[in-house]
């Protein structure tokens, strides 16, 4: 099955290795050597949709890539995003993809944001940092020091290596109550996105160094969440990595129920209801057998009670399934 990081790392592997290496070399002087297009530093930007990383865009019809110019290593990973959104509008399968999602434009981020971390960091680094463990955030620290990738390449890099839905973020020291910069393994939720407002009375408001113990996290609509999360500080940003598993060893007992590495389903719905395609993580509802659509939130119950619902015409005042009144409420095949 299609996910996001598997299209991105298709994308990635295409790419000829010396090109790649010399994106991570150089990621101005690479687009504009192997890719044609001119590169310029530019001011300011409007936040891109679905507030997506917003230091830069590309206008790839007209050859042009514009950044703010940053000190440090931030700007690379601004270029290397603009580059992927060009190499995802030449991609023939990652387009067809996103156009099936629920939420298709923040995705595409996403998806830039995955390729932009693989041109930075290669599998050897993230060997490297991992050392034989399990990727937390100190992992995302380490990572940090030994590259010259950017905080938020890094906190990407380790999320796309958590076995398990997980996912995780970064916090400025500026701005404590707001996600930075976030990053989830396969389709997890509830999970942090860039601007998201850290909810109250969660840990990271009070996380002052290097830790590891049980949290949550709960989404605007109220969705929430069970997570083991590790904390530990990036170049003065704080690092949250959280995993449905833990694969810390937090818990000093656990039971013998089998923990699965994920929870959610993997199955493809064809909704006759709202005409949506693409894919769900919910199970089949227990009642009817059939999966919910994602998208208008119905199953065979639902379109069962649809089909049964009766109401009465507006002419002719005979009381008739509403699938066969029209939008006025009038018989469709005219009154009797």
């Amino acid at each position: 099955m299609s996910t996001q990081q598997g299209h991105a790392r298709r994308i990635v592997q295409a790419i000829d290795p010396q090109v790649r290496a010399d994106i991570a070399d150089g990621p101005l002087v690479a687009i504009e050597v192997h890719f044609g297009f001119t590169v310029q530093p530019a001011t300011s930007f409007a936040m891109r949709g679905a507030r997506g990383w917003c230091d830069g865009m590309s206008e790839t019809t007209s050859g042009i890539i514009l950044y703010r110019s940053t000190p440090g290593r931030r700007e690379n990973f601004t270029l290397a995003h603009e580059l992927a959104h060009h190499l995802v509008a030449e991609d023939d399968d990652c387009p067809s993809w996103l156009a099936d999602q629920l939420e298709p434009a923040q995705l595409l981020e996403e998806v830039c944001d995955d390729i932009a971390a693989q041109l930075l960091i290669s599998d050897e680094h993230l060997r490297w940092a991992l050392d034989g463990g399990k990727p937390g955030a100190e992992t995302v620290a380490a990572l940090y020091e030994a590259t010259v990738a950017s905080r938020t390449a890094c906190l990407i890099a380790v999320a796309n290596r958590l076995p398990c839905d997980g996912f995780a973020l970064l916090v400025d020291p500026e701005h404590p109550s707001r996600v930075f910069a976030g990053a989830r393994a396969r389709d997890t939720r509830p999970y942090a996105w860039k601007d998201d407002v850290i909810p109250g009375a969660h840990v990271l408001h009070r996380a002052n160094g290097p830790a590891a113990q049980r949290s949550w996290w709960a989404d605007h609509r109220g969705d929430r969440r069970d997570y083991y999360v590790t904390i530990d500080k990036v170049a003065g940003y704080t690092c949250a990595v959280f995993a449905e598993n833990d694969l810390w060893g937090i818990d000093a007992l656990h039971t013998y129920t089998p923990v699965e590495p994920d929870r959610g389903n993997n199955a493809t719905v064809k909704c006759p209801s709202c005409g949506f395609t693409g894919t769900t993580r919910w199970w089949p509802h227990d009642e009817c057998g059939t999966l919910t659509c994602p998208k208008c939130q119905a199953c065979e119950c639902n379109r069962r009670e649809q089909r049964e619902k009766r109401a009465a015409c507006k002419q002719c005042f005979i009381v008739v399934r509403t699938h066969l009144l029209d939008e006025n409420g009038v018989c469709k095949d005219g009154c009797p």
